[in-house]
């Protein structure tokens, strides 16, 4: 006897067959992993991204300590320089109420000063060896440059002489013991006449504008 044997899925199973070999769905299906591994990708630049960014502000943070400290360096260097400046400034100061007391004593009733102008003057000495070599074959040191004290004067003299009575305050400069001691050289710088005066009488007195030059010894030399 012969058995008959009965497929009664074999419809489905054809059908199964065919749906798997549709390539519509197989698209659908290798776009669907693609998409997945995209998404998957992009979660994964997102956390490198958030990391960067996160460096990025850390080392912004630090280059503006940076610069914060290089312009507080810029701020401590000028004051600092400043100070040295007002160290030097103590240290070579000139007391001058000394001369002042000088002057106002042997100044003449018929000079007024209009302006008293104290300045240290630099000077390099000149050297007087030629430039030739000293003993042992070694040439001399070039002097140091020295600081003066100098003093202007500018005032007006009024009398009927007015130029007799500038010369003659010269002459009182140059031979007071107290300003002989402390100054080197006077010199008239210059001397013009100017407009009249009139006098307590009710006379008219001549007036000649002046500007005396005192420059003093070297500082620390007596």
């Amino acid at each position: 006897m012969t058995a008959i044997t009965l497929n009664l899925l074999a419809e489905e199973q054809q059908a199964q067959q065919e749906r798997a070999r549709d390539p519509v769905k197989l698209v659908i299906a290798i776009g669907s992993a693609v998409l997945a591994l995209v998404v998957a990708w992009g979660g994964m630049l997102s956390v490198i991204l958030i990391q960067r960014q996160a460096e990025l502000r850390g080392l912004e943070a630090q280059w503006e300590k940076i610069n914060a400290v290089s312009e507080k360096e810029g701020e401590f260097q000028g004051m600092r320089a400043r100070a040295e400046d007002i160290v030097a400034l103590n240290h070579s100061r000139v007391l001058l109420a000394p001369q002042l007391a000088v002057v106002k004593d042997i100044i003449p009733p018929s000079i007024q000063l209009s302006q008293l102008n104290f300045a240290l003057a630099v000077e390099t000495p000149i050297s007087g060896d030629g430039g030739e070599e000293a003993a042992g074959g070694k040439r001399a040191a070039h002097p140091k440059p020295v600081e003066r004290l100098v003093l202007l004067m500018v005032g007006t003299a009024s009398s009927n002489r007015p130029e007799l009575e500038v010369d003659q305050f010269l002459r009182t400069l140059r031979h007071d013991e107290r300003c002989s001691a402390a100054v080197d050289d006077i010199q008239l710088r210059s001397i013009s006449r100017s407009s009249s005066d009139p006098d307590k009488a009710g006379g008219t007195l001549l007036a000649a504008n002046f500007t005396i030059e005192c420059r003093y010894k070297e500082q620390g030399k007596k």
